[in-house]
């Protein structure tokens, strides 16, 4: 059996850069206990999450540490552009030694999106199209994309993830049609 944990850095009465430092410390001792992984969430605007970027958190963390496996639970799709988020998966998976877990999902709380511009009511579509999107980044040389949200003609992918064919995926699921949700293309 494998523990690990799952963490909400929420905000505390310390300045910021020492939270991190502790956090960071604490990783370091919870890898030193033997767990298998530490995932954080993502929140955005709200004292429940100090780590809206997860891939700055994680880089930092892939440099602490060298065995424990680490992961957005989940990256809010909705709020990346998927070019973007595909270079920075590549890059905290090739910094991490291949310790990183992709989780993904559309995000839980309407005005976190909301406060970025998007539609509350899209975020599904978006996230389903956005996944496709990543993960065919993620397999090829050359990305080609037709959807609502996003076309994509030959754009090269000069990065790729040091797992193949890309890290585990994770996909959060607050509700029967996200328990249901398959992916249909690679």
């Amino acid at each position: 059996m494998q523990f690990g944990i799952f963490d909400h850095l929420d905000k505390r009465d310390e300045p910021l850069g020492q939270f991190y430092d502790d956090r960071l410390k604490f990783i370091s001792a919870v890898e030193a206990a033997g767990f298998y992984s530490y995932h954080i969430a993502e929140h955005h605007m709200t004292p429940l999450g100090m780590t809206p970027s997860p891939n700055v958190f994680m880089a930092a963390m892939a440099r602490e540490t060298t065995r424990i496996r680490m992961g957005p639970l989940i990256y809010m799709m909705p709020l990346y552009h998927p070019l973007r988020l595909i270079e920075e998966i590549c890059m905290v998976d090739q910094l991490s030694n291949g310790r990183l877990d992709i989780g993904v999902g559309r995000g839980i709380s309407p005005y976190e999106v909301a406060y970025f511009g998007v539609e509350p009511e899209e975020t599904r579509e978006m996230s389903e199209e956005y996944l496709d999107i990543l993960l065919k980044g993620l397999t090829t040389n050359n990305l080609n994309h037709q959807g609502k949200y996003h076309q994509f003609t030959d754009v090269p992918m000069e990065l790729e993830p040091l797992q193949k064919p890309y890290p585990p995926l994770w996909y959060g699921a607050g509700n029967e049609h996200g328990a249901k949700f398959r992916r249909k293309t690679a």
